[in-house]
């Protein structure tokens, strides 16, 4: 049983497993009791037990302990919870009441209100022993591991476990073969070798550990023995053990159900618990994996069922958020509106999921962020763990290439993709994934870019795979990534990050400026922030309030006013008309090649853009659409302003840029020109580009070019239209823009003029 197959939130155990677990743990309270009456110096003194030399204390049993002592063991073992519980003579009202209280009327018997609460339970020994019950999930399983020299690898998560497994079983063996039929021996004839390096060992001390494990293994084999080995997970085989071990299964993690197992002994004189009010006062499995023993054993002092489960609610949520900090949720940031749906119904699909209303199977758990930098995609994975109250796990390519070569980079992220399902439910950030290039990428050659991306691709499978673990990537440049990175299934869903639209700036600005002494009109500086980052808005109500305490005032809107006027410069009025040209031609050429509709186009006053959706996949046809759009705004500048400038061709992420990307896909990798082989070229980044490639790429640049300008040259009067609609309201929403667009008629409906695709460029 892996731990990736538990639920976070109930982990029932099997009615075999049940079956083992119960008569074990009232075997281990019953000599945990006889141990305290040997040991107690007299009736209700408070001691502790492991204070106290058994060898050197034994007292005189009284007559009564002696004839106790004769009974049938099933009986002995039994009789401390045969109670009538106290919840059977109250109504629910009462029952509802006392629960409230923190007290458990089913745990207690019904004269005297006790719940038999146990003397400094043995709960090392306990969860030890439920843990080790949990592997049995069906007598097929207790069959094969207990038949005659079977060998059985039992993997652990830790040496600290590994080492309390080893040295409880050699009580918990003899107890289960106590608890069996006299005349079998499925509990007896075992050897448990166990092998783990300590924390503090050396080379030379950890190799001979695993020598001495070897031996032992070796030796018991050899007498015929049936063989429990304690290793780590993926710990290598012995010859040994490739040739006689037939089951590797991994100890299951202290859950919930055996929390409620456990107080089910030592907490109640009935048998009975509250247990779905206790189920839903515990913590989760992945939360209960991360309690250091100690705390758990601390918490079980507490005198009611209650009260532990509480206790142990509060210690997760102490080691989730230590004490004195506060979690950033989705609440204390600003998002965009679309973004803001996606991910809040997210996390309404994870409250449905931890509540058991929901199968794992259809939350849509792995994202892909991409979009500018400075707009909060780190910020937006913490809040979204702040939200769901998860672990938040995060890593980047390069914190995990400052491990060292390629071993100790996957390493690295491996070791953080374990926290992740350990810790689940769990937010895993994996931040600079475009630094996972195309393995088959120019000046790829090596092999280290091909380990890494083989190795992240398992990591992903794995975690998709995992309930309870939201999978979020982030990236400013998702092009370059490659592609079986951010597939379906990998990332399911790709949400853009982008420059925040005037609703988020007005709640960005209001965040950042906090109270003040005198209210300040932001809509007066919104309108001149359309187009920057979270960040830089952010950045400007700093500088504001900086020049606010050099002038000794409090800040006021002339502060804002003048920052703004000062870092943000605005274009001129002539490149402003230039800029609301440009951005029109990329809408009407959109739109009169039936491309999907905008979603936005945004005005400000040092520049302009315009959110055109690409399509999942592409035709022959609608690639040369898409760069005539691109191709838009030149077109557009050509035809109505005598020219175009620079604009459109301002570094990798310009129009002429995604235009030629477009370009070279078309023709050289996606089959869409008049050749099928498989041949990237990258011109954008030009790694010894053939001649006759660019020549190909800017023939079909040119030839969509002049679609582009056919179209702008027809619908002049529609892109005066427009542009003045945009210089005067700035930001233009879907709705607003199909409004604008719709009137616009007799399009061009006709292919570009290359013909058949084998005829093309």
């Amino acid at each position: 049983m892996s731990l990736s197959s538990l639920n976070t939130r109930d982990s029932a155990l099997s009615p075999h497993a049940l079956s083992i677990l119960r008569p074990l743990l009232r075997r281990i309270a019953l000599w945990h009791r006889d141990r305290v009456a040997e040991l107690r110096p007299e009736p209700d003194a408070d001691f502790d037990i492991d204070d106290i030399d058994t060898e050197e204390t034994h007292g005189e049993a009284s007559a009564e302990r002696l004839n106790a002592l004769a009974l049938p063991l099933e009986l002995r073992i039994n009789a401390p919870y045969s109670a009538t519980p106290a919840a059977s003579l109250m109504s629910p009202a009462e029952i509802v009441e006392a629960l409230s209280e923190g007290h458990d009327p089913w745990a207690e018997e019904a004269e005297t209100f006790r719940n038999g609460q146990m003397h400094q339970p043995p709960i090392r020994t306990m969860s030890v022993a439920a843990r080790f019950a949990g592997l049995f999930e069906a007598a097929e399983i207790k069959e094969e591991m207990t038949r005659s020299r079977a060998m059985t690898r039992v993997e652990v998560e830790s040496a600290e476990t590994g080492r309390a497994l080893y040295n409880e079983l050699t009580r918990i063996l003899p107890w289960l073969s106590e608890l069996s039929d006299p005349l079998e021996d499925t509990w007896r004839f075992f050897d448990v070798s166990a092998w783990g390096a300590h924390e503090a060992d050396t080379k030379t001390q950890a190799n001979q550990r695993r020598i001495d494990y070897e031996k032992s293994v070796s030796s018991a084999v050899r007498q015929g023995q049936k063989v429990l080995c304690i290793t780590s997970a993926g710990a290598p085989m012995s010859a040994v053990e490739l040739a006689v071990s037939e089951r590797t299964v991994q100890l299951p993690p202290l859950t919930t159900e055996i929390c409620i197992e456990l107080l089910r002994t030592t907490h109640t004189t009935t048998g009975q618990l509250a247990e779905d009010e206790i189920r839903r006062r515990l913590p989760t499995t992945a939360e209960l994996s991360e309690l250091p023993l100690a705390v758990v054993e601390g918490a079980f002092r507490e005198k009611t069922t209650i009260a532990v489960a509480d206790a142990l609610a509060l210690s997760a949520q102490r080691l989730r958020t230590p004490s004195g900090t506060t979690r950033t949720t989705l609440e204390d940031i600003v998002l965009n509106e679309d973004v803001a749906d996606h991910v809040n119904r997210l996390v309404h699909d994870v409250a449905l999921w931890k509540a058991g209303n929901l199968d794992w199977n259809d939350v849509s758990s792995s994202i892909l962020l991409f979009g500018p930098p400075g707009n909060g995609k780190t910020l937006l994975a913490s809040a979204l763990a702040g939200s769901i109250d998860a672990a938040f796990i995060a890593t980047s390519y390069s914190d995990c290439q400052r491990h060292g070569h390629q071993g100790d980079m996957l390493r690295a992220l491996s070791d953080k993709v374990e926290e992740a399902i350990r810790m689940r439910p769990s937010v895993f950030f994996l931040d600079e994934l475009d630094s996972f290039t195309h393995r088959d990428a120019p000046k790829r050659n090596s092999d280290y870019i091909v380990g890494v991306v083989n190795g992240l691709l398992e990591h992903l499978s794995r975690l998709n795979e995992t309930a309870g673990v939201i999978v979020l990537g982030a990236t400013n440049y998702p092009d370059i990534i490659d592609p079986a990175i951010i597939r379906p299934g990998r990332f399911d869903v790709h949400l853009e990050i982008g420059n925040p639209d005037r609703n988020a700036i007005v709640q960005i600005l209001r965040h950042a400026l906090g109270e003040t002494d005198d209210p300040i009109d932001v809509g007066s500086v919104t309108d001149n922030l359309l187009g920057s980052s979270g960040a830089q808005v952010v950045a400007l109500v700093k500088e504001a309030k900086g020049l606010a305490r050099r002038e000794g005032t409090s800040l006021e809107n002339r502060h804002l006013v003048a920052v703004v006027d000062r870092i943000r410069r605005p274009l001129d009025g002539d490149t402003q008309w230039r800029t609301a040209v440009h951005e029109a031609g990329h809408l009407v050429v959109a739109h009169c090649l039936k491309l999907p509709a905008p979603l936005k186009a945004t005005m400000s006053r040092f520049g302009g853009f315009v959110d055109l959706p690409s399509r999942p996949l592409e035709s022959h046809q609608s690639a040369r659409d898409r760069i005539a759009a691109l191709l838009g705004g030149r077109a557009a500048e050509i035809v109505l302003l005598g020219g175009a400038m620079n604009g459109a061709g301002i570094g990798a992420q310009s129009d002429l840029a995604f235009a030629t990307r477009i370009a070279e896909k078309t023709l050289f990798e996606w089959g869409l020109g008049d050749q099928l082989a498989f041949t990237p070229v990258g011109l954008v980044d030009p790694l010894n580009i053939q001649p006759s490639a660019v020549k190909k790429v800017d023939a079909l640049l040119h030839a969509q070019q002049e679609r582009a300008i056919r179209i702008a040259d027809q619908h002049q009067d529609d892109i005066v239209r427009i542009a003045r609609a945009l210089l005067k309201e700035r930001e233009l929403s879907a709705a607003r823009l199909l409004e604008l667009l719709s009137p616009i008629e007799n399009c061009e409906t006709k292919p570009d003029t290359c013909g058949k695709p084998s005829k093309c460029v």
